[in-house]
């Protein structure tokens, strides 16, 4: 019978990320001699190597490798139990560790997380804001249960459940030459100066994808961290911008005169969805949470929430 610890794996995924033996003991708050025992006996239930060992440095077998890659996994599966024992009754009825992208958390969470108190009262909510790609890491590694990103976003072992279509809306100043235009084309924004994210946001590579823009290398001032940031630099005629209609349904451009305009192109919007690890054990609860996620979007971000907001054509 194999007998290998929860606690032997995650002392094991310690040492594989930080590539010795003191910081991984120093990180799992154990002496080194420990954690050194702690692996070694795990080595004989498996039958393998996991690490040559040479003084204070190791490499990792190439069993080691594979357990690194799969461990994460393992370890998030068993820390799924409770939940999934304690749901099956009562969904939504435990914690939830969720990340959020910055291009949606601060015009979603103010109306979900009310919304999900009142709906799932006995639900311990937990709130990450980072960017796709290492929201999609700490998924996989097992820190966060499920994160809400924008797609088209290139990614492997989750399982992605769209709930709201996000169109895009050209953010430009009153005194542009398109500030009186209905709708705005693909064509119609040729040669602007398009006043983008920072590199790794998605919502930026979104941006360039349905405008076929190619931006000037190392051109810094035509990047900003957050919407807000561009919304005042396109109202001040520095450039134009696109912005997500969940933001301009949330208020991004109140307080100022910016005209927005509902793009009409092929690649007109983006999908926001909720993701999760493949196989996850709390699949049910995550798809529940979608269906919220897409109720509450329709009431406070349709297309008549957009549309009535000022600025909007």
């Amino acid at each position: 019978m194999l007998n290998v610890s929860i606690r032997q794996l995650r002392y094991f995924v310690a040492l594989a990320e930080t590539a010795s033996f003191s910081r991984a003991a120093r990180r799992a708050g154990v002496t080194q001699s420990t954690l050194s025992g702690a692996i070694r006996e795990m080595e004989l239930a498996l039958g393998v190597r996991l690490a040559e060992r040479a003084d204070r440095t190791f490499e990792l077998t190439a069993a080691g490798v594979l357990l690194a890659e799969r461990a994460p996994e393992i370890i998030a599966a068993i820390d799924d139990l409770p939940g999934l024992l304690a749901n099956v009754a009562r969904p939504l009825s435990t914690r939830l560790r969720l990340g959020v992208i910055p291009s949606v958390a601060p015009f979603l969470l103010p109306r979900a997380l009310p919304s999900m108190r009142a709906a799932f009262p006995e639900l311990r909510i937990r709130v990450r804001e980072a960017l796709s790609r290492s929201l999609v890491a700490d998924l996989k590694g097992g820190e966060l249960d499920a994160a809400i990103v924008a797609l088209p976003f290139a990614v492997t072992g989750v399982e992605v459940e769209p709930f709201w279509t996000d169109r895009f809306f050209l953010g430009v100043s009153c005194r542009h030459a398109l500030a009186d235009r209905p709708t705005i084309g693909p064509a119609d924004v040729e040669g602007e100066r398009l006043l983008l994210l920072d590199a790794g946001h998605c919502l930026r590579e979104q941006v360039l994808s349905l405008t076929g823009f190619t931006p000037a290398e190392d051109s810094g001032d035509l990047k900003a961290m957050s919407l807000a940031t561009l919304v005042q630099m396109a109202d001040n005629d520095l450039g134009v911008t696109f912005l997500p209609e969940i933001a301009v349904a949330a208020g991004v451009a109140q307080g100022t005169s910016l005209r927005l305009i509902p793009y009409d192109g092929d690649r007109s919007s983006r999908r926001l969805a909720l993701v999760w690890r493949e196989r996850a054990s709390r699949r049910p609860e995550y798809l529940i949470l979608a269906r919220h996620l897409e109720t509450l979007c329709e009431r406070h971000f349709g297309r008549d929430a957009a549309a009535d907001f000022p600025g909007a054509s």
